[in-house]
């Protein structure tokens, strides 16, 4: 029950990131047209996550002090420099470098900060919860249990990809 409402809640939020992100990496990989060079390294696991928390973190609280607005263009510059990263990389070396060193831990990694995006659409939420309140209109109720159970939940997706990178994702 407490899943199916957490993910039904912030879905509308969750989609507005992807939006975000979809349409930031096209952008990136649409304006740049050079080939990069690239230096394939081993990446520590809890560097890793350090890093990628740390960008969450920033999503999600800077989301809360700027109502959407942070976490958004955070998210989307993010994005942008995947994008021209997999353009780059692709136009100087194929796509085996980024089957091999990218891909792995993308998924999941790109799943959690879009999920610290979306938790960062929280104050505008509340706003949003307290003004229909306010008319009289009928709302749901703000759960502070879906909130931090979809923080567990980019938190561990965060894991699994340093994981990844730390020991699949080779260049």
């Amino acid at each position: 029950m407490m899943i199916k409402r957490a993910i039904h809640t912030h879905f509308p939020y969750f989609l507005l990131s992807l939006g975000v992100y979809v349409v930031c990496f096209a952008l990136g990989a649409g304006i740049f047209s050079q080939k990069l060079v690239i230096h394939p390294t081993s990446m520590a696991f809890w560097a890793t996550f350090g890093h990628n928390l740390m960008v969450g973190v920033i999503l999600m609280v800077g989301g809360w002090l700027t109502l959407g607005m942070a976490n958004t263009l955070y998210l989307g510059y993010h994005a942008a420099m995947l994008g021209v990263i997999v353009k780059g990389v692709a136009k100087g070396y194929g796509w085996h470098p980024l089957m091999t060193g990218v891909f792995p831990h993308a998924i999941p990694e790109i799943m959690g900060h879009l999920l610290f995006c979306t938790l960062g659409y929280e104050t505008w939420r509340f706003l949003h919860i307290v003004k229909k309140r306010a008319r009289g209109e009928k709302t749901e109720p703000l759960y502070i249990r879906d909130i931090l159970f979809l923080f567990l939940v980019a938190v561990v997706l965060l894991i699994l990809s340093a994981g990844l990178e730390a020991t699949v994702s080779h260049g």
